[in-house]
């Protein structure tokens, strides 16, 4: 009998050291003591799908979600031709990015890339365009007098495509654009 009673000491003592680090409903928990609810949220004070933790001696944050709010397709014209471009335009930090060697070619241009330097080159009447991803610099060689062109927002690689802020094309080549922020349409004409 003293050795049940033992047994039962070192027992609650043993739950009674245990309570405070695991004070938890029931269920599995990662190796960060918290976990997704999924049922009785309601029941703790929480929403479906809430992370939350129960060693709060671990000062653990939940994981970030990216809640990227979708953006509207914008419709890409030149000439008066219709493109589709995959991946389409988008707006980035209020500057609206664009597919450069799709548009470049459409207007005439021939463009290079080399991957080892990040850097793309596209000629056009003799106008030598050159820029590296992720650079807010571009230079125009035209004639032999070579100028600088700001980005307001570097070019960038997206799905394997340079996109580029879309005032750029009309800085190195010449083009007129048009941005129509109503219908979400960029007209391109040279």
């Amino acid at each position: 009998m003293k050795k049940l009673s033992i047994v039962i000491t070192v027992f609650s003592l043993f739950m009674m050291f245990l309570t405070p680090i695991v004070n938890a409903h029931p269920g599995r928990t990662d190796s960060n003591g918290g976990h997704y609810c999924w049922t009785n949220c309601s029941k703790w004070g929480l929403s479906y799908g809430e992370y939350h933790y129960h060693n709060s001696a671990k000062n653990y944050n939940p994981p970030k979600v990216d809640y990227t709010p979708l953006v509207e397709p914008i419709d890409i014209y030149i000439n008066g031709a219709w493109q589709y471009y995959d991946p389409s335009a988008y707006i980035k930090n209020g500057t609206t990015l664009v597919p450069m060697r799709a548009i470049f070619e459409e207007l005439g241009a021939t463009v290079n890339y080399d991957s080892k330097n990040k850097k793309i080159t596209a000629i056009k009447d003799g106008k030598k365009i050159v820029f590296s991803i992720g650079n807010k610099k571009a230079y125009v060689n035209d004639k032999g007098v070579t100028s600088s062109i700001s980005l307001g927002y570097p070019a960038e690689i997206k799905n394997g495509s340079t996109m580029v802020p879309i005032r750029f094309i009309s800085e190195a080549l010449g083009a007129r654009v048009n941005w129509d922020g109503l219908t979400n349409t960029i007209e391109i004409n040279n």
